[in-house]
């Protein structure tokens, strides 16, 4: 198979070209699952595109579909071996939602009671009923096959 060039000094796009070493756990062609420098503990996985994309505002459909199956082929395969009480399947875009490597990439993360991990959500909710509207109101009409 014809492996792409890196994109610029993107990791993941060495790894994808076999220029890199990576703990390769599947290669569907388009995406490739594979565990992290530094995981959690065991079962951490991550999936991205063999294709350099940079987050998930520069991907396309297509892409996000390959992705997207082969998360959920990993999924499977990590509660089979790891049998986890539960699983966070995390995608960050951008530095401020703590992304480190600008190709698009998505943790999966089994959970167990106890485990190390923190909570992601915090203890308090936006609850201001008009700020809540205002940002309906414009997500709709960004979206304009929205629901009524």
């Amino acid at each position: 198979m014809t492996r792409p060039a890196p994109a610029g000094d993107c990791a993941f796009c060495r790894i994808a070209a076999g220029t890199a070493p990576a703990r390769l756990v599947a290669d569907t062609g388009a995406a490739l699952t594979f565990l992290p420098l530094r995981p959690v503990h065991p079962g951490h996985l991550l999936v991205a595109p063999r294709r350099h994309v940079r987050d998930i505002w520069e991907t396309d459909g297509e892409t996000a579909a390959v992705v997207g199956a082969a998360v959920l082929r990993a999924a499977h395969a990590l509660r089979a071996v790891h049998r986890p009480d539960g699983l966070n399947v995390i995608q960050s875009s951008g530095a401020a939602a703590t992304q480190t490597v600008p190709h698009l990439h998505v943790h999966l993360v089994p959970r167990f009671d106890g485990d190390r991990m923190p909570h992601l959500w915090p203890e308090e909710a936006e609850t201001d009923p008009a700020v809540l509207d205002d940002s309906l109101r414009r997500l709709r009409a960004a979206l304009p096959d929205h629901a009524s």
